[in-house]
């Protein structure tokens, strides 16, 4: 069952949640959806609303939920969980279904727009966003050489801007 974290009182390590542990990405309806494990992104305040920032490539399957959906979830999973999010990561649902593979059980939580965004039973903190900006990282706009190396083979970031509708814990 899952309860309203206000944002004030959030007890996270960004840096580890993100960058260590990783998290799904979820977009799409109940009935079409696609999750991907991320370990890029941010979280901030942007425009005078919390937020969160996520960095998906052209080539994910996920991508094309973003861009058809009015928002998407970010969803963080105790350390059990880790081999099931490495999964999700290394393999893609256009060929695989995830949610019968690993385990996952999809649950559904209330879009502020009407509808419902996509989560799963097991995460213990979800961000459920709304898509506010998106833009297409352009490998000119990069000011040093070593970021150059992320994209060698082009298959660039789009960058989604979501504001952060709720946060959820899973009691």
């Amino acid at each position: 069952m899952y309860v309203d974290v206000p944002v004030e009182v959030l007890q996270m390590n960004p840096f580890t949640a993100i960058g260590t542990d990783g998290f799904l990405v979820t977009a799409g309806t109940p009935e079409h959806f696609n999750t991907m494990t991320a370990s890029w992104g941010t979280m901030g305040v942007l425009w005078g609303r919390n937020v969160v920032v996520l960095y998906v490539r052209k080539s994910r399957y996920t991508h094309q939920f973003l861009d058809e959906s009015d928002g998407f979830t970010v969803s963080f999973f105790p350390p059990e969980m880790k081999e099931k999010l490495l999964w999700c990561g290394a393999h893609s649902g256009r060929e695989y279904d995830k949610v019968s593979i690993t385990g996952l059980q999809p649950t559904f939580i209330p879009s502020v727009k009407g509808g419902e965004r996509v989560t799963f039973k097991e995460a213990s903190l979800v961000f459920s966003c709304t898509k506010a900006a998106t833009m297409d990282m352009q490998s000119d706009q990069f000011l040093l050489d070593e970021i150059k190396e992320f994209y060698q083979g082009g298959d660039l970031h789009t960058v989604y801007i979501g504001f952060v509708d709720n946060i959820l814990s899973n009691q």
